[in-house]
């Protein structure tokens, strides 16, 4: 319906004594019109006559009253009254009301302001437009005799069952026959072209201007689809004619008997086959039965869903609909801004629209599903029926619905017409048994916040099928059995989107309708760009978002706001999602989700030109749903929306994988078939030294194959390259790598698990890279974030680190809540250390590749590293595209886990003689700090704080010196050491003891 109109209603019922006439009569207002074209003027008698006994408010609010009189005796109104009361003393008295009124060209701005519903009045020689209070009117329903005086050229319409045409001295008198009451008439007129032609009864006109005539066959044949369908589903056309109109302002709305497109619109290839179906429709709900705004405007919503919604859904696609305005709601619609279907009287802003149109919408679609199609298209012809030409209510539609049904709907009509919000459920305790032959799934379902009656569709995916439920939820927590006669491998919740609900979060598609309807949001200003980028946050400033420069923006403010980020080589775009692609067109739009808050999304925009960036920002507006837009030349080229779930899903019972045990590979079999792979992964457990053999077998395999090998390791850190590098060329011995690498300071295990690779990797002179980011760096990270690197750590770092792996991320966090005291630690920070751990060993391993063409390398590295593809292979993938296989040991078989998973025997490791004791590091000094049980040194006679000063004359500076020394040795040597001891009053004394290690 016209939104001109609904507003204009609004306003007589708020403002204004409404009256009921009864009998079925009202008002008639006699109206003539005539125009002068040069001073846009409209000039016009109008004659009311009120039924008989009654009185109204007529309103004249913008006209220029020239003279008024009730039955030939002229009354005074005063000079800019906006109305007067009209109380007729004696029957069929006729208040005489001559006028005129100017109406010039809307300006630019605020035509685009609100597209479709635009306000007010023109009057010009291209055409005339009057929709909005261009004569006096009482208020509320009327009926009409409208005359019109216009030019030559031109056609005119209005509501009207019947036009009739005079032609006259001064140009061509155009009378439009209505005997329906209506709220409100409009006139259009212009030079058009008018083609006829008739569906059964009714006759359809196409008024076009003569450059878009040959849309008019086109229009005319959809719109005999669009009626054949709906006479069927809902009754007999209630006018005699229906007219598409060109408007040569920006509109697209619905009035009794025609509907007004824009010039712009009307040229869309897709309004067609949708936006002139759903004004069609609108001349049953709407235009033939009003909306009652006192209690809330239901037609938006009903014409929605069996338009918009329903043209999906016979494309198969009504459920992605659904979602969308699921999805649309959750992004607009805050505690704040949200109110109850009964409060909605038109749209005026994404919020409202969500909940008056989007909402609405799935209220009929749920009232279908809980009587069918049968029940629900007779009660609605039942409501027509009973409605016609009348004001009607929410509540005159549950009458409709109970009397075709047979059933109280009190309830239905209290949660979802007088109570705002959305029921928000959850899946807990998902559980499988059997019971003989059938499988039973049980289950709670939660309902969060306050308690709904809904009607809940289960899918059950079985091996062989699938089994459909629905299940009736009134409680907070109801308990659900559904046997199957079959294995179940998945449950799903709502996949076809029939409740209005919230989403969970994997149903939530990272989309700009998120980004614009987030309460805090900020725009990220470029360093140094200020000026480029003042236009568009100019626009963005309107939608709410706040300014940060980009060196500004801390971990908090991505914490607890979405972003708009402009071009994807930024530093903050780098850090959070790596080298981005760049997509085609002039301007793009990203939308990702923010890797530290699931509830807020992260845009980046870029442009060939972004000075002209804020000519296509604006449009971003009109794509809600979508995560990615791409204009050329102001054209969308490209839309797109991110991956999410269909429905809540959880998985019942993971697939059990099995290999054939007779075709099971021999090492030897993986060895083969990895050896034409450019990247070899071989994760492991660090402590378990088979998992060590089992790398060392590949190296030596893969090296006996190509002697162009070289290994990788996460053990070793980049700035000790050269170490590495000087011990496997044999410039120094194993103790001074030991010592110089730091390796027991910063890996820690036993060097006794890699050191037979690391010796055939000196004896066959096999490069060894150090793949692992300096310790510091990941240890600062992990406290405080990326935010927290100097400018100088910076450096160390990859320049791109991509955040943006949601799997990983929750494979991460499971493994974090699992250590103690993760409560006390910040799992974002744990993260992004992780991240710049597996970025930096991809780019050390692609730097190596880059050096050192035809080289395979193997790389060895804890299996978190590895799996699933997801820590260093996707990373280096992205930035060299080399072939890579993966190979884990004694792992469960998952899907995608890996290629090949090996299943190596326990190997006791080597391990050295362990002194087992606590000891402490002090400029330069070693100091027992505590002994451990079964304690060496403690048997052999020393004691607390007492300082090593050497090993069997080996000096002692560092716990590594020790660790250095214990690995030559073995169990039963004996060892002298020398101490200092602090003695009370003496001072200190040095000591030797002899102990045998064990």
């Amino acid at each position: 319906m016209n939104l001109l109109l609904r507003y204009l209603l609004l306003l007589l019922f708020l403002f204004l004594p409404v009256f009921s006439f009864a009998g079925g009569n009202f008002p008639l207002n006699e109206l003539s019109v005539s125009f002068d074209f040069e001073k846009h003027q409209v000039m016009g008698i109008s004659k009311i006559t009120l039924p008989a006994g009654e009185s109204a408010t007529i309103n004249f609010s913008g006209l220029k009253i020239i003279s008024a009189s009730i039955d030939k005796r002229k009354i005074i109104i005063k000079p800019g009254a906006a109305a007067m009361n009209f109380s007729p003393v004696n029957p069929n008295e006729v208040l005489e009301i001559e006028y005129e009124a100017e109406f010039k060209s809307l300006p630019e701005a605020e035509q685009n302001k609100n597209p479709g519903v635009v306000k007010g009045n023109l009057i010009s020689h291209d055409g005339i437009v009057l929709t909005d209070e261009w004569y006096p009117s009482a208020e509320g329903l009327s009926t009409y005799k409208l005359t019109a005086t216009l030019p030559d050229d031109f056609e005119g319409i209005s509501e009207a069952d019947e036009i009739s045409k005079k032609k006259i001295d001064v140009g061509i008198e155009f009378s439009f026959a209505f005997d329906h009451p209506v709220p409100n008439i409009n006139l259009i007129a212009g030079k058009y072209v008018v083609e006829r032609d008739r569906y059964v009864e009714t006759d359809i006109f196409t008024y076009f201007l003569p450059e878009d005539k040959g849309l008019s066959k086109k229009y005319i044949e959809y719109t005999k689809k669009y009626l054949n369908m709906y006479e069927r589903l809902i009754g007999v056309y209630p006018f005699r004619r229906f007219s598409i109109v060109e408007n040569i302002l920006p509109t697209g709305y619905s009035i009794p008997t025609f509907t007004l497109l824009g010039k712009d619109v009307i040229k869309l290839p897709f309004i067609v086959e949708t936006s002139l179906g759903h004004e069609i429709l609108h001349q049953w709900f709407g235009n033939c039965v009003y909306n009652d705004f006192k209690s809330g405007n239901w037609s938006e919503g009903l014409t929605t869903y069996l338009a918009d919604q329903m043209y999906e859904e016979l494309k198969g696609d009504g459920w992605d609909y659904r979602k969308n305005i699921l999805i649309s709601f959750q992004s607009y619609v805050m505690p704040e801004n949200d109110f109850p279907l009964k409060s909605f009287t038109n749209r005026v802003d994404r919020a409202s629209g969500a909940i008056g149109y989007g909402k609405s919408a799935m209220v009929f679609h749920m009232l279908k599903n809980l009587f069918g199609e049968k029940t629900f298209y007779s009660s609605l012809n039942t409501f027509i029926e009973k409605n016609k030409f009348s004001n009607a209510s929410w509540n005159d539609i549950e009458g409709a619905f109970e009397s075709a049904s047979g059933k109280k709907l009190d309830w239905f009509f209290k949660q979802w017409i007088e109570e705002k919000g959305a029921p928000e459920i959850e899946a807990q305790n998902i559980n499988l048994k059997y019971n003989g032959s059938k499988t039973v799934v049980s289950l709670d379902i939660l309902q969060k916040g306050r308690n709904y009656k809904i009607l809940l569709p289960i899918l059950l995916k079985l091996k062989d099928k699938e089994i459909r439920k629905t299940v009736e939820l009134e409680k907070e927590f109801t308990t659900l059995e559904i046997e199957a006669d079959s294995e179940v491998i998945e449950l799903v919740i709502d996949d076809n989107y029939d409740v209005f609900r919230k989403l969970s979060d994997k149903e939530f598609p990272p989309v700009i309708s998120r980004l614009l309807g987030d309460r805090n949001k900020i725009f990220v200003m470029p360093k140094e760009k200020r000026e480029e980028y003042s236009p568009v946050y100019e626009f963005l400033k309107e939608e709410g978002f706040a300014l940060n420069d980009e060196e500004e923006i801390k971990y908090d403010d991505m914490k607890s706001a979405s972003l708009v980020i402009p071009e994807i080589k930024t530093r903050i775009v780098k850090r959070l999602f790596g080298e981005m692609e760049k997509l085609p067109g002039d301007f793009y739009l990203t939308v990702k989700g923010n890797p530290f808050n699931s509830k807020s999304v992260i845009a980046v925009i870029d442009s060939s030109s972004p000075s002209e960036m804020y000519k296509d920002i604006r449009k971003m507006t009109h794509y809600g749903k979508y995560s990615i837009i791409s204009f050329r030349g102001g054209t969308n080229i490209l839309k797109a929306t991110g991956s999410s779930d269909k429905g809540m899903r959880a998985e019942v019972v993971k697939e059990i994988l099995g290999a054939e045990v007779s075709h099971a590979l021999s090492i030897s079999d993986v060895i083969e078939k990895v050896s034409g792979k450019s990247i070899v992964y071989v994760g492991e457990s660090h402590d378990k030294f088979e998992d060590h053999r089992v790398q060392l077998q590949i190296i030596k395999g893969l090296h006996s194959r190509n002697k162009k090998v070289a290994i990788g390791m996460e053990m070793f850190q980049k700035p000790f390259q050269k170490v590495l590098d000087d011990y496997i060329a044999g410039i120094i011995d194993e103790k001074t790598f030991l010592k110089k690498s730091e390796y027991f300071k910063r890996w820690g295990y036993d060097y006794d698990l890699y050191r037979e690779i690391m010796l055939f990797a000196r004896e066959n002179k096999i490069p060894v890279v150090a793949l692992n980011v300096r310790g510091e760096i990941t240890s600062k990270v992990f406290k405080g974030g990326i935010s927290s690197l100097t400018k100088e750590e910076s450096k160390e770092i990859p320049e791109y680190i991509d955040l943006s792996n949601d799997q990983y991320r929750e494979r991460l966090k499971e493994e974090f809540e699992k250590h103690k005291n993760s409560e006390n630690q910040n799992f974002d920070f744990f993260y992004e250390a992780q991240v710049i751990w597996d970025e930096s060993m991809a780019h050390n391993l692609n730097e190596f590749i880059q050096k050192n063409h035809g080289y395979q390398v193997i790389v060895l590295a804890g299996e978190g590293h590895v799996a699933f593809r997801a820590g260093i292979p996707e990373r280096a993938y992205r930035l060299n595209k080399k072939e890579y296989s993966i190979i884990l040991n004694n792992e469960d078989i998952e899907k995608n886990i890996a290629d090949y998973i090996l299943f190596p025997p326990y190997i006791k490791a080597p391990e050295p003689p362990r002194l087992r004791v606590q000891l402490g590091e002090e400029k330069g000094r070693i100091k027992i700090v505590d002994f451990l049980h079964g304690s060496v040194l403690k048997m052999g006679g020393m004691k607390k704080d007492d300082i090593i000063l050497s090993l069997d004359g080996t000096k002692v500076e560092s716990v590594d010196d020790i660790r250095i020394f214990l690995l030559y040795k073995k169990r039963g040597d004996e060892i002298i050491i020398k101490a200092l001891r602090e003695r009370f009053l003496f001072g200190t004394s040095e000591l030797e003891f002899k102990v045998r290690l064990n």
